[in-house]
């Protein structure tokens, strides 16, 4: 009955959503200048330190993979195929795990790590070998299975007990009729539903152009994104100019970009990133590249006000400094409970510490710091605001 209602969600749905719902759509106008909004952390979210144990047998630059109720795992960004088994409470390091290799129980490339604490198991999505490889939390080799079709998957979430949720692409085709986001099972790999969001035409921020030295070059940034909420799941995709809330048993438009991309002289793009009580936290992203110095794609950072119904460009700054610091949430999602998750180097914080700059937990742990300690991993937390609507 389950899979009957996960395959009937698109097509029965999208059809009937009703006049409520779209009156309540958020209309963002991409060629309007909203005015400066400025917010503080706390007043919205809850903010939780973890300080990683620092012995020579858990190094690591802190790249937060995936984060349950007792455990994180951590990777580093070199390649190395090491993933580390925090205690989420404490910091202290569980354990290393690291199969990286070319058997059919080791990954060639690891490029994400989800943690299902519910099952007790890692899946290591190898995008290189094309497969998800299954271990228990003790690193012990369960099963692996195929990627689907001749697809590639990125952006993995744990949907719920039996299934992932991810985003199935294709290269060197950006953007084709089969790419979208899919249900697949935990136990065998089948997919069993594909959400894929109405449109005609493909417009993605992929810029193509020559270089000088180099040639012809091609330039892939995100052209979908997948965010967690408390209110479902937001399913961004560059071709369509409405992003849909999909939940259980409904698929809603919730945002729209005005004028079509279609109708713009330079494209640019919407991208929601973090939804709480008030706020929903967006970015756009604007389809211009200079080949030669590689700097484009400007970006601005917009918050929608669901108390005040009004867009506005946004900075957040975080309390636990003296001084304004802000925290972009220009980040990938980590869960339906965390907004951002960001490593704070052990040496910016020694420099904080010195500075008298830092308050509360925050500058308790970078008392202890030594600049070439593990970073402290910052959480925002989603926290229910009972008087936002």
């Amino acid at each position: 009955m389950r899979k009957a209602i996960l395959i009937a969600i698109l097509m029965v749905v999208i059809t009937a959503c009703n006049k409520e719902a779209v009156s309540n759509l958020i209309v963002v106008d991409m060629e309007k200048s909203y005015p400066q909004k400025e917010l503080v952390l706390q007043d919205f979210a809850d903010v939780e330190y973890i300080q990683l144990e620092n012995s020579d047998d858990f190094v690591t630059q802190g790249i937060v993979e995936s984060i349950g109720k007792n455990f994180l795992l951590v990777t580093n960004g070199n390649g190395d195929g090491d993933i580390f088994v925090f205690d989420r409470k404490t910091g202290k390091g569980i354990r290393k795990i690291n199969h990286k290799g070319q058997s059919g129980k080791e990954y060639i490339q690891m490029t994400e790590a989800v943690l299902d604490e519910e099952n007790d198991e890692i899946f290591v999505v190898d995008y290189s070998g094309k497969k998800v490889l299954v271990y228990d939390l003790q690193g012990n080799f369960r099963r692996n299975f195929k990627f689907a079709d001749e697809s590639y998957y990125t952006y993995t979430y744990n949907y719920d007990k039996e299934h992932l949720l991810t985003f199935k692409s294709y290269l060197p085709e950006i953007e084709n009729t089969q790419a979208c986001h899919v249900l697949v099972s935990k136990k065998d790999g089948s997919i069993v539903h594909k959400f894929q969001s109405p449109y005609t035409q493909f417009a993605t921020p992929v810029y193509k152009g020559v270089h000088e030295k180099y040639g012809e070059i091609t330039v892939t940034p995100l052209f979908f994104l997948t965010v967690p909420s408390a209110e479902g799941w937001l399913l961004t995709r560059t071709s369509c100019d409405t992003i849909y809330n999909y939940a259980m048993e409904s698929a809603i438009p919730f945002i729209v970009r005005t004028p079509s991309v279609y109708a713009m002289k330079t494209q640019a793009f919407l991208y929601p990133t973090a939804l709480t009580e008030r706020y929903i936290f967006m970015y756009t992203q604007q389809k211009e590249l200079n080949m030669n110095t590689f700097k484009g794609f400007p970006t601005t950072e917009l918050v929608y006000d669901r108390q005040e119904g009004s867009v506005c460009q946004c900075t957040v700054y975080n309390d636990d400094f003296t001084e304004n610091t802000a925290v972009s949430f220009i980040s990938k999602p980590i869960s339906k409970d965390i907004l951002v998750c960001q490593a704070l180097k052990a040496e910016d914080l020694v420099n904080a510490y010195t500075e008298g700059i830092l308050k509360g937990k925050l500058k308790e742990f970078a008392a202890t710091l030594g600049e070439e300690d593990n970073p402290v991993i910052m959480l925002v937390k989603n926290r229910e605001d009972k008087t936002a609507l």
